[in-house]
Formats: C-alpha cells, sequence, structure tokens
C-alpha cells in the first residue's frame, strides 16, 4: 500500500458565536499554512445558512471585513477579542511576519 501525502489541516485559532433575534453569527479565524483564513456565517432561524471566506495574509483583511458587518455594533467586543487573539498568534509565530 503506498504512503499518501500528509496533508495539514488548518488550525483555528479563535472563534465566536453570537445570537442575534432569530440570527446566529459565527465567526472562525484559521491557519492555514503560511497564510490565514477568516470565515463569517450567518445562520438563520429555519438553518439557512450563508457563508463567507476570505483568506488573508495581512491582519487588516480581516479587520475590515469584521468591522463593517452590519451587526458590528452588536459583537463588537467578541471581535476585538478575536483579532487580539490573531495578533498575539502573529507576535509568537518565532520572530517571522505573517501579518
Amino acid at each position: 500500500m503506498p504512503r499518501g501525502v500528509k496533508r495539514k489541516t488548518r488550525t483555528l485559532l479563535g472563534d465566536f458565536s453570537s445570537k442575534l433575534g432569530s440570527e446566529t453569527l459565527n465567526v472562525r479565524i484559521y491557519r492555514d499554512r503560511q497564510a490565514f483564513v477568516c470565515e463569517r456565517e450567518l445562520v438563520e432561524r429555519d438553518g439557512t445558512s450563508f457563508t463567507m471566506v476570505l483568506p488573508f495574509r495581512k491582519t487588516e483583511a480581516a479587520r475590515t471585513l469584521l468591522t463593517s458587518d452590519p451587526y458590528y455594533p452588536r459583537v463588537r467586543g467578541e471581535v476585538w477579542r478575536l483579532l487580539g487573539q490573531l495578533e498575539k498568534v502573529q507576535r509568537e509565530h518565532h520572530g517571522k511576519p505573517v501579518s
């Protein structure tokens, strides 16, 4: 049996979920190799979900996406906590600039 190529899975760096009336907003940030991925998922009451996926290298791209969200005023604290976690991971990445 041939050896399979080992694929690195993405690593969850942080996330939050917030109930907003009849909808739920889920935001997750992953590390994927030398870049990051931000997922914004809105789940409606009937279970329908809409997901935006933003691959990025610079933190500013994720900050722009999340602060321009229509629900940002209601989830501001969670957004800044998540962005803080992202910046911490970048600082701890052995001094290698990932932002």
